[in-house]
């Protein structure tokens, strides 16, 4: 038996990026509808928990979300 080697879906990006808004650091693209929202990192240190989409209502783990962008990591 073979084990397939994961996809991360998570990207880490250093403090500092230019972009970066100071307290707005992490990103979720929503896996039905595409759209971006904050995530606390609270909530990313707990995989656990779904996510929740504003714009499309979807529920969801992090593992299926489309990207997820840790900034200051």
């Amino acid at each position: 038996m073979t084990t397939a080697k994961m996809k991360s879906n998570i990207e880490h990006i250093p403090a500092g990026a230019p972009w970066e808004k100071t307290g707005n650091t992490s990103w979720t693209q929503c896996p039905s509808c595409k759209s971006w929202f904050h995530v606390g990192p609270g909530i990313l240190n707990r995989p656990d928990v779904k996510l929740h989409c504003p714009s499309c209502n979807s529920d969801f783990h992090q593992s299926d979300a489309a990207r997820i962008i840790k900034a200051g990591t």
